[in-house]
């Protein structure tokens, strides 16, 4: 697979270079923001290591010119930014995941790892589906969540994460669970992400201004997606043969 690691740190580049190669990983280097782009247009990487404090293009311009140029490219913010508000922003822009410096590499590698087998894992999916609740429509197909006829803009990472909880509605999830099954690692790795994202993906489900209390916090626990009234229904998203061409087949798995 493709790696871009971007840093004006050579010496780090060097080092991320060495570790991400011993791991089979075919790494491009880029120095500041504008080469970034370059090899970012020329190589299509399937993963970007991108620090924040670049040369000649700001790293928060560089990844959301990324991102608008591709959903599903997987970014890995690296940076000395530690501030909450500079990890919200960078999730915000569609980051996949946020490691502050210092770091071990390990870390580092294992991320990569875990961010890459789950773009696998998703592109592997043998039939998609389309999960409602409530007014709530997430259809993995097309990538869309819908409030009504409303579309709500989701990163690539909150998108699985609701998905997450619409696939488990009614049990309580702990946050090890959520970080095993949306981002690939463990709470040891995963720190405040978890949190993080849930707040953010309540108020984008609240955007239009209805509340959707649909994610409840269980206090020392983790996390309950109960849906509205009703449960969660998930529906095949691909018509059957019997089925019109603009209908859904339900798989029958709606639960309260």
């Amino acid at each position: 697979m493709k790696l871009l690691v971007v840093d004006d740190d050579r010496d780090l580049v060097e080092l991320l270079d060495y570790a991400l190669r011993r791991e089979g990983y075919d790494v491009t280097r880029a120095y500041d923001g504008e080469t970034a782009l370059e090899a970012f247009e020329r190589d299509r990487p399937d993963l970007i290591v991108l620090d924040l404090n670049l040369p000649k293009l700001a790293g928060f311009v560089v990844l959301e010119r990324m991102r608008r140029a591709d959903d599903h490219v997987a970014i890995l913010i690296l940076s000395a930014r530690q501030d909450e508000t500079d990890v919200l922003r960078g999730l915000q822009l569609g980051a996949d995941d946020y490691i502050t410096k210092p770091f071990r590499p390990k870390e580092l590698v294992a991320r990569v790892k875990a961010i890459l087998r789950r773009s696998v894992q998703v592109r592997g999916r043998p039939a998609p589906s389309v999960y409602k609740t409530g007014d709530i429509v997430l259809d993995e197909a097309t990538h869309e969540v819908r409030t009504g006829e409303v579309p709500i803009h989701l990163s690539p990472t909150e998108f699985k994460l609701l998905r997450h909880f619409m696939a488990n509605p009614g049990r309580v999830l702990t946050q090890e669970e959520i970080l095993e099954g949306v981002w690939g690692y463990d709470a040891d790795v995963g720190g405040d992400l978890v949190k993080l994202n849930v707040s953010r993906l309540r108020r984008k489900l609240a955007s239009d201004g209805t509340q959707r209390d649909v994610i409840q916090t269980v206090p020392g626990v983790g996390y309950l997606f109960r849906g509205s009234d009703g449960g969660v229904q998930r529906e095949d998203a691909r018509p059957s043969r019997r089925a019109g061409p603009t209908e859904a087949t339900s798989s029958g798995s709606g639960v309260s």
